[in-house]
């Protein structure tokens, strides 16, 4: 025990040491803040907590206030609506019981902006004729006492309501389910279901009919729709938006059966649920007449204690505490209710009829928190602020010169901008701190020019590594062993063609390949006759763009002995060399107009001319044609026939450029380096790791055509059996220079790095007559807008993998060209621009 004790003491004691030795090493200023920030903090925390404590308390009740006058409004509301049908009903009892003057009295009832009644039926106790008139749709019909045995339920069962009624008095029916004959001229025998409500009244009769009951009835959803439009953006009380929140209403009668919920504004006609109000509670679902009902267990106490009040004539609000739902930040709701009354005589005192239910969740007090929050996070960093304003002022005097090295330091935004700090303060202990910053300034501007070196060596090493191709040779091993081997590729593109290609190979319809120059139209076209069923017929080529007008006729057509001055024997044209199989007509675009004219005559009957020929002779061949332009561009141009263009457009196939699948550059340079090799009397050639990404990186205007004689072009130049990027010439390239001659030589790395040397810069000439290279005049716009430039900043605005001999060359340039003034040296080297 007494161990114990002696280690806690041991601990506390390094602690306080610990504490003791970070408030030594704190500056005036971190130890005046230290000294006044925490109690003036802590007040304010104490103070934004009471205010939020109180004003929760009063957001609270206005939330109360606002929930309950939102269910009394709509418990008024309804209240109204069923009063309006009592009037109604009283109104209709005062006239005559007779089908046409009670059908006149409900027309015009309607036409004045009622309410829209579903039924209006007068059963007399004995004698008379009974009848009921239903609107559905503005349109009223009438149903005879003859067809009430369709009628669900049957009208006479009201009778036995009669006793209950005296003149005057007006009684509701709880919500029933009714069926009534609706037909149509489309449907003779439609019917409609429906749920109502229900207004009785007595009819003590007069000199024309019998005493009976009438009675008026209102769609249920009616009484919903009252619900839902105070629960939108529609309602009458819809002062300032809501949030997204759950929020609902239901009606209930007074046997505690949930009626209904209400609904989206614009669902007037949605059939009656309750699915959002039986949620979390346990019951039975279902009544009589009424499927969609739900009526909890008597253990739910909250919900029965409403439904006392509401049997009583009382309205009420709880605040219920719930768990999150999703990500909802609200875990409370308010569940309010209140009695909706009816007078069933004007001079008795109202019966409760009902009840509506309104579940209401806000993030108003959650809000209100964020806001008290802010507030206190305001107040407090207004507090810190000040006060650390004035610690500033106290200790600026004290600490201007750590601060102000501090401040330069800061300044140094890269190594290449790294200078020596030289401060106008005097003192001991900042010339000494001062001295050791510029000694650390020293050694890390040599060895991050170290660094540089060593990267710059170490990558070029690597771009000049055989490039690993392993997986591509394997590729190619297996693509052999495809359908379609001619072809070389992998990807969704390539397979994409390569299924359109055995998809037209499988057909005998007439092709077209659309695609840039170099893309392997000729190629694909090949692939189709060599997997069609014409494969060991002939397969003959026409290249359209490459022959004038008669040549070409004379090419497709032939031509008979003695057709013109040259002509000495007869010739078979190409479409009877290629009778049976398939020709390929390459850059048809090309054809004049005369002979897309003979083209669209031979394809569509599949007969031909010879020159100088009257008989016409009917060939068997299939028309593959190839165009690298937009056809429907040259139709718009009236240089292309459009029934020519859709003559040949039964399949179309495009052959994609080479740019679009990049993923295939590695495998076609190996493939056609085996090529090259052969041509070049080469052995065991590999591509560099430079050399690939160079090819995979350019745009290849030329495509594959492009490819092969750059890769052709290489094997024959390339020195070695490892082919370098220098040794990879792409179209439109400006070669970057190894040496300069007659001028001053690169800096090198070296010589960048070490400020003692001394170079001498050679005055430029007054004008240059060579242009700037591709390099310079990309960069030049950047370098005018930014005033100077770095080596660095040239090479990431030419490209992040130039060379930095290749960079100085061309700063160097320009400085000769009298464009750029350079200023300093080594790392800190910047080249600005003649003003």
């Amino acid at each position: 025990m007494t161990e114990t004790r002696t280690t806690d003491q041991s601990t506390q004691s390094r602690r306080t040491k610990m504490g003791s030795s970070i408030i030594r090493r704190l500056g005036l200023r971190g130890k005046l803040l230290l000294a006044l920030l925490p109690p003036i903090v802590a007040i304010l925390l104490v103070t934004g907590y009471a205010s939020y404590t109180v004003s929760e308390d009063f957001i609270d009740i206005a939330l109360e206030r606002s929930v309950k006058m939102h269910t009394l409004a709509m418990a008024h509301e309804v209240e109204e609506l069923l009063e309006q049908c009592r009037i109604d009903l009283l109104f209709f009892a005062q006239g005559k019981m007779e089908p046409k003057a009670l059908r006149s009295m409900l027309e015009k009832r309607l036409r004045s902006g009622g309410n829209q009644y579903f039924e209006l039926s007068f059963i007399p106790a004995s004698g008379g004729q009974p009848f009921a008139l239903i609107q559905q749709d503005g349109i009223i019909q009438e149903i005879h006492a003859d067809a009430f045995d369709t009628i669900y339920p049957n009208p006479f069962e009201e009778l036995n309501k009669i006793d209950f009624l005296k003149v005057g008095q007006v009684l509701p029916s709880d919500i029933i389910e009714t069926v009534y004959p609706m037909p149509s001229h489309t449907a003779s025998n439609r019917h409609i279901k429906t749920r109502i409500l229900r207004f009785y009244t007595y009819f003590p009769g007069d000199e024309i009919s019998p005493p009976g009951i009438l009675f008026l009835s209102v769609k249920a959803t009616d009484i919903r729709n009252i619900l839902s439009w105070y629960n939108s953006e529609e309602s009458p009380l819809w002062a300032f938006p809501r949030s997204d929140e759950l929020r609902f209403s239901y009606f209930l009668n007074n046997d505690g059966w949930m009626l209904f919920q209400s609904e989206a504004f614009n669902e007037t006609n949605k059939e009656l649920t309750t699915y959002l109000a039986r949620e979390n509670f346990s019951g039975t679902l279902g009544k009589d007449g009424h499927a969609a009902a739900f009526r909890p267990n008597e253990n739910h106490v909250r919900y029965w204690a409403a439904v006392n009040d509401i049997n009583k004539g009382e309205n009420g609000l709880t605040q219920v505490a719930e768990e999150r739902i999703g990500d909802s930040a609200v875990n409370s709701f308010y569940f309010s209710y209140a009695p909706v009354r009816f007078w069933g005589d004007s001079k008795d005192k109202p019966t409760s009829f009902g009840g509506v239910v309104f579940v209401d969740r806000t993030q108003l007090p959650i809000i209100a928190g964020y806001k008290n929050l802010d507030v206190m996070l305001f107040v407090t960093a207004g507090a810190i602020l000040l006060i650390s304003c004035l610690v500033f002022w106290f200790g600026r005097i004290l600490t201007r010169p750590i601060h102000a090295l501090a401040t330069k330091l800061d300044s140094l935004n890269s190594l290449e901008e790294m200078e020596e700090i030289n401060l106008p303060y005097s003192g001991a202990d900042i010339t000494q701190l001062q001295k050791a910053i510029n000694v650390i300034i020293r050694k890390v501007k040599q060895q991050v020019v170290e660094i540089q070196v060593k990267d710059e060596a170490i990558l070029n090493v690597n771009k000049r590594e055989r490039a690993p191709l392993k997986r591509e040779r394997e590729t190619l091993a297996e693509a052999e062993l495809s359908r379609i081997p001619e072809i070389i590729g992998i990807g969704p593109v390539i397979s994409n063609m390569k299924v359109n290609i055995l998809k037209a190979a499988q057909v005998e319809v007439d092709v077209l390949i659309s695609g840039e120059t170099g893309t392997g139209k000729q190629l694909v076209a090949e692939a189709i006759h060599s997997h069609s069923n014409r494969t060991d017929n002939p397969f003959i080529s026409i290249n359209c763009g490459a022959l004038d007008e008669n040549l070409l006729l004379d090419a497709l057509f032939g031509h008979i002995k003695g057709a013109f001055s040259e002509a000495k024997e007869d010739r078979n044209g190409a479409f009877i060399e290629a009778d049976g199989g398939t020709l390929f007509l390459d850059e048809i675009q090309s054809a004049s107009p005369k002979v897309q004219q003979s083209l669209l005559r031979a394809i569509a009957s599949r007969k031909i001319k010879s020159l100088g020929s009257d008989k016409e002779c009917a060939v068997n061949v299939r028309i593959v044609a190839a165009t690298n332009v937009d056809i429907p561009d040259l139709i718009e141009r009236r240089t292309f026939r459009e029934d020519l263009y859709y003559r040949l457009k039964v399949v179309s196939i495009a052959t994609p450029a080479l740019r679009e699948h990049r993923e295939n550059i590695p495998m076609l340079a190996v493939y056609y380096l085996n090529q090259a090799e052969q041509l070049a009397g080469r052995e065991s050639l590999d591509l560099s790791k430079g050399a690939l990404a160079k090819l995979v990186n350019y745009q290849w205007p030329g495509n594959v055509r492009e490819l092969v004689n750059c890769i052709t072009r290489a094997a024959v130049m390339a020195e070695n059996d490892i082919i370098q990027a220098e040794e990879i010439r792409l179209e439109n390239e400006t070669p970057q220079p190894v040496t300069e001659q007659n001028d001053t030589p690169p800096i090198t790395p070296k010589e960048e790095s070490d400020p003692s040397v001394n170079r001498v810069e050679p005055t430029p000439p007054p004008a240059m007559a060579s242009p700037l290279n591709a390099r310079q005049k990309e960069a030049w716009p950047h370098i005018q807008k930014k005033k100077s430039v770095t080596r660095k900043e040239y090479q990431e605005l030419v490209s992040g993998t130039l060379p930095t001999r290749t960079a100085i060359y061309d700063l160097q340039d320009f400085v000769k060209r009298g464009l750029l003034i350079k200023q300093g040296k080594g790392p800190s080297t910047r080249y600005e621009v003649v003003k």
